[in-house]
């Protein structure tokens, strides 16, 4: 039977397409059960070598932009506020007038004090010259009795009066007895006349005191009392962060401060504060505050200003803790060098304190080391095997090796990574260092223990 030309032209493209079919199936076949893997990669880890430069140990923390002197001073005398002459933001000098209550009941009591202190002065006087008098007449009787002169025998009438008058004497007071009156009552004249003067000073004080004035030199951040409204009878506070020496008063006039880096918002009846001084307060963790002592080096960046790095020094570190949800911390306070234009007072600011530094050192990644107790080893990269180190300054980067290795060893990285423990591989290799001999990822990093290095 012979079958028609179009239906053989049909089989032979159903022919064709079967082959593809089956060549494809053998092909994918061979690749998969007889070809060859190729050669495993190596799993050797990543090698660095051993360096020389500095190597610095850190920690950090948060904190916040606090102005170093505060003040909230507060009226001294009490009365009805007639003037309040300043508004917040107004950046005033130390002594200016800030507010003023009524002086008429000040001014009253001091007249009062005045008068009270005439009549000691005169009551002084009048005593001193009682006792002038005093001492007069006893002189004259102490020469009577030491020169008695002879007398012819008197008659019976002279008798008689001479006997009148010694008993008229017996009845006065002794020369003597009198002197020691009059010295008492010039004493007791005195204590009332300085009693008198203090109490003057006192009422000038409070009507002085009358007048509100600025205790230090800084911008109004608050003002706490309107006109009308009936202020004083209580001290202002203040405080200053100069040194943390401790020393200061407190005092209405806000004369006094205190060694503090704390503000007494609300407390007076303006709030101050002098925005030119402003210093960083952290809190740092317990195993860290052991580590921090005044007069290291820190630097400081503001979340607002991430681009801008502020050398720092550390001036305080609070004996005292805070506790907080069970966290135990400690305040430390840090003078800035130079302060840029655009800080504001409760900015939140990150420091890195330096605790330790190694200088001219052999360092190596911190991810090299193997620590077991108190043993730390290497493994070198030659195959010799691990070789135990003694290790110095320990930075969050890179560790200090002070016995163990030289400089130019080649040595593996544990981690695969510097400076951490992520699978940055290649990353230590030795020729990838960028110029001035640092690792990438060196400098100081942020976190308890955080470390960087300059090398050469």
């Amino acid at each position: 039977m012979v079958l028609p030309r179009h239906n053989l032209r049909g089989l032979s493209f159903v022919n064709v397409a079967l082959v593809a079919i089956v060549l494809a199936i053998a092909l994918t076949a061979y690749f998969l059960f007889f070809k060859k893997d190729p050669p495993a990669a190596s799993a050797t880890r990543p090698s660095v070598a051993v360096q020389r430069g500095e190597v610095t140990a850190s920690v950090s923390s948060s904190g916040t932009l606090q102005s170093s002197q505060t003040a909230s001073p507060q009226f001294e005398t009490s009365g009805t506020v007639t003037q309040v002459l300043v508004k917040v933001g107004q950046v005033v000098a130390k002594g200016a007038a800030i507010a003023k209550v009524d002086p008429a009941a000040a001014e009253r009591q001091l007249r009062i004090a005045q008068q009270n202190q005439i009549a000691s002065a005169n009551s002084v006087t009048a005593a001193d010259e009682t006792l002038s008098d005093a001492e007069d007449a006893l002189e004259a009787a102490e020469e009577a009795s030491a020169s008695p002169s002879q007398t012819p025998t008197p008659s019976n009438g002279q008798q008689q009066q001479e006997t009148q008058q010694s008993q008229g004497q017996g009845q006065s007071q002794s020369p003597q007895v009198a002197v020691s009156n009059a010295e008492a009552n010039l004493a007791k004249a005195k204590a009332d006349k300085e009693q008198s003067d203090q109490n003057v000073e006192a009422a000038q004080a409070a009507v002085d005191a009358t007048t509100l004035k600025a205790p230090i030199a800084g911008t109004i951040t608050a003002v706490n009392g309107a006109v009308g409204s009936v202020a004083g009878g209580s001290s202002s506070s203040s405080s200053s962060g100069a040194g943390g020496s401790g020393q200061g008063s407190t005092s209405g006039q806000g004369s006094g401060s205190t060694s503090s880096t704390s503000t007494t918002s609300g407390t007076g009846f303006v709030d101050m504060a002098d925005l030119k001084a402003l210093q960083v307060v952290a809190a740092f963790a317990e195993a860290d505050a052991i580590k921090i002592k005044a007069g290291q080096a820190a630097t400081v960046t503001l979340n607002a200003e991430p681009g801008t790095t502020l050398t720092a020094s550390l001036a305080t570190v609070s004996p005292t803790p805070t506790t907080t949800n069970g966290v135990v911390s400690y305040s430390a306070t840090f003078s800035l060098a130079k302060l840029p234009a655009n800080a504001r007072m409760g900015q939140t600011a990150n420091v890195v304190v330096q605790t330790a530094k190694a200088a001219n050192a052999l360092y190596v990644p911190s991810t090299a080391i193997a620590t077991s107790g108190t043993t730390s080893t290497v493994t070198m990269a030659d195959g010799s095997g691990t070789r135990e180190v003694q290790v110095g300054v320990r930075g969050g980067s890179y560790t200090q090796i002070t016995s163990g290795l030289n400089e130019g060893d080649q040595i593996e990285l544990l981690q695969g990574a510097i400076g951490g423990t992520g699978t940055q591989n290649g990353q230590g290799r030795q020729g990838q260092q960028p110029g001035g001999g640092q690792f990438p990822g060196a400098g100081v990093g942020q976190g308890t223990g955080a470390g960087g290095f300059r090398g050469r």
